[in-house]
């Protein structure tokens, strides 16, 4: 059980630098995501409404995309190094087939799925 909460907290942890490193990313194109994870109930202006290509790129390739990668790489490396996991999801023909389904597959498809319309426009 010990294992499951290690395991757990080392994701959320490169969850949440995930999430600052993409905000660091994104700010040279113009696209201004907040820096702390949880800095954006605290924010007093309003956010920029992005794009389709931006939101597809950043919430869906960038966020979800990448960042499940990490996520999953990093659980079966921990399992694998620590725990005498199975290695089989760590071998290289896995890593590219994870590194191709998640980012490019899983991030479009999020990205699609998570867009609400136009900016501005109301979707009721």
């Amino acid at each position: 059980m010990a294992e499951f909460f290690i395991e757990t907290l080392v994701v959320l942890l490169a969850i949440f630098l995930w999430l600052v490193v993409v905000a660091l990313l994104v700010r040279p194109f113009g696209v201004r995501l907040p820096l702390a994870p949880f800095s954006a109930f605290k924010r007093t202006y309003v956010p920029q409404a992005p794009t389709f290509s931006q939101h597809i790129l950043v919430f869906g390739v960038l966020y979800f995309g990448c960042g499940m990668l990490i996520v999953t790489t990093l659980f079966h490396y921990l399992e694998w190094k620590y725990w005498h996991g199975s290695s089989s999801n760590l071998a290289v023909h896995k890593l590219l087939v994870f590194a191709v389904l998640w980012p490019i597959v899983g991030g479009l498809l999020f990205g699609l799925i998570s867009w609400n319309g136009r900016p501005g426009k109301s979707t009721k």
